[in-house]
């Protein structure tokens, strides 16, 4: 475990150089190929550092080049680089491609079995932490460490072109899950902070920061989701530690004032966390989420204004998942939901679908709705089409294409009683939709981020009322950039927000250096960083 986050650093250090001469993604959807390559085992056997090993001379080049930016003395950089050379003379790799797969492997010279010595590893150690150390700031010494992330929000005029971007510090393991635009003009984010705090972060209309907050207590607290209420103030859903009850998160819903005071909070016994919200005709919330009693089971709630409960239901069965997504139904009062597995997906390794659920306004299943389609180890949004429910609902996620091992975008129209009208899968390899909008009718919108290798790119697609691409823009820099949120703002544009790794007080571009080695970097950096994740959180 000691070596996760040295592993994650090289990754997180390649991997934007690793596409600066490579083609940045299109301003339009195109499908293309993605390479793979297939590390051989006994590389990564070889050390924890198999990473620096593997390069090109060109990608081997800059790694020299990071060292020579490092605060070191000339005699030590000088050592650790003859070191590095070293290492690579005695480890030599080859290559070879064929079908976009490329796959390295030691070459014989390097021994039938090769094993990098204790001394080795720990010169590779020394090497890794001269390079981290190349982002220190001036003057006041400060590292600009490789992990901070600043939150991210950005403006855009009704085509998607940006009209301004702002960053806010934000540190470690920072996330985003939901933005909105306040009575004023300004902007609500809600998100998490990397210390187990919620937090809400309030701007002006020019994306200025007014306030921020943290809240919550001194076990885990998340955000998952945020309302606007019609009284001016906002709802918001997610999970608590900090119950009464030990070793269980309570699921959570508190309200705030406009200017982050808190007005009430309630939490809901027993092990669950709420991950959607909606106002209700009555002003009262809709919540949706997943309580857990030996398995994961898709759980409504629907409050008061004030928060107290009415009623409360599992919906789908037992070990049916998450609600991804619930919305109210303005034509019958009821709600329609969106109900998700991904542990379900994971274990069987092949797609589950999307499953939605009609219910009446005391929760009660009137229709439910299996989309094949759509896969159900990603997300779902729920959309009202603009027009009400009489004409249909819109439900955005994600689906496995044959042959390629990257999702992309779906989105299906429902009518009213369930019937689909249309299947889209635009062609953009690689995203995975994180928030929709139906902005006004014959138009749609969806945020995601494009994991296809190199950096990753948040994007804006617009769409049709069939279903088309009509524009799509990508939004990033050299480092990894996620777009998690999205809303429609009142002069028919846009806002997204999610977190940065190239802008911002932490931002950092990496020098140039030869494409290829981007895909590699990238599969290996997200999957140590989930695994990073899932380490702490446990």
């Amino acid at each position: 475990m000691k070596y996760l986050y040295v592993i994650l650093l090289l990754c997180l250090l390649l991997l934007p150089a690793a596409a600066a001469e490579t083609p940045r993604p299109a301003e339009s959807p195109v499908e293309a190929p993605v390479d793979r390559l297939e590390i051989d085992d006994a590389v990564k056997q070889a050390s924890p550092y198999y990473v620096m090993l593997a390069g090109t001379e060109d990608e081997r080049e800059n790694l020299l080049g990071y060292i020579d930016r490092s605060p070191r003395s000339v005699e030590e950089k000088e050592a650790m680089k003859e070191s590095l050379r070293e290492i690579w003379e005695k480890y030599p790799v080859v290559r070879e491609t064929g079908d976009s797969v490329t796959r390295i492997a030691f070459d014989p010279a390097a021994g039938e079995n090769p094993v990098l010595t204790d001394e080795e590893n720990t010169r590779l150690a020394e090497i890794a932490r001269a390079m981290a150390e190349a982002f220190a700031t001036e003057p006041t010494g400060t590292q600009a460490t490789w992990y901070d992330l600043s939150i991210w929000l950005i403006k855009t005029d009704g085509q998607g072109s940006e009209a301004w971007n702002r960053t806010y510090p934000a540190g470690d393991s920072a996330d985003v899950a939901a933005v909105l635009q306040a009575d004023d003009g300004g902007y609500l984010i809600a998100g998490n902070t990397g210390f187990r705090d919620a937090l809400l972060l309030r701007t002006d209309a020019d994306g200025n920061e007014v306030w921020r907050k943290t809240y919550g207590g001194p076990d885990w607290d998340s955000v998952r989701a945020v309302a606007a209420t019609d009284d001016g103030n906002y709802v918001v859903a997610g999970s608590t530690g900090w119950t009464p009850e030990k070793d269980t998160r309570s699921a959570w819903l508190f309200k705030v004032a406009p200017d982050g005071r808190e007005v009430w909070s309630r939490t809901f016994p027993g092990d669950g966390l709420f991950s959607t919200v909606a106002m209700t005709g009555d002003d009262g919330f809709i919540l949706g989420g997943k309580r857990t009693s030996g398995t994961d089971n898709a759980w409504l709630v629907k409050v008061d204004r004030d928060g107290r409960e009415e009623w409360s239901r599992s919906i789908g069965g037992n070990g049916s998942g998450l609600v991804d997504s619930v919305i109210s139904t303005p034509i019958d009062k009821g709600f329609l939901v969106a109900v998700r597995n991904p542990w379900e997906a994971d274990r069987s390794r092949t797609a589950v679908p999307i499953r939605v659920f009609k219910t009446d306004p005391a929760g009660e299943v009137l229709w439910t709705k299996t989309l094949d389609g759509m896969d159900g180890g990603t997300g779902a949004t729920l959309l009202e089409v603009p027009g009400g429910g009489a004409v249909g609902y819109l439900v955005a996620g994600g689906a496995f294409r044959p042959g390629s091992d990257l999702p992309g975008p779906c989105l299906i129209k429902i009518g009213g009683t369930g019937n689909v009208a249309w299947t889209v899968t635009p062609e953009i390899p690689g995203i995975l939709v994180t928030s929709a909008v139906a902005p006004s009718p014959g138009q749609y919108a969806f945020t995601g981020t494009v994991y296809a290798g190199g950096p990753h790119d948040g994007w804006l697609v617009l769409l049709d009322h069939t279903g088309n691409v009509t524009v799509a823009h990508s939004f990033g820099g050299d480092a990894t950039n996620d777009i998690s949120a999205l809303a429609a703002t009142d002069d028919g544009g846009y806002v997204l927000a999610g977190t940065t790794r190239s802008f911002g007080e932490n931002g950092w571009t990496a020098p140039a250096r030869a494409p290829g080695f981007g895909t590699l970097a990238a599969t290996v950096a997200c999957g140590i960083a989930l695994l990073c994740r899932g380490v702490r959180r446990g």
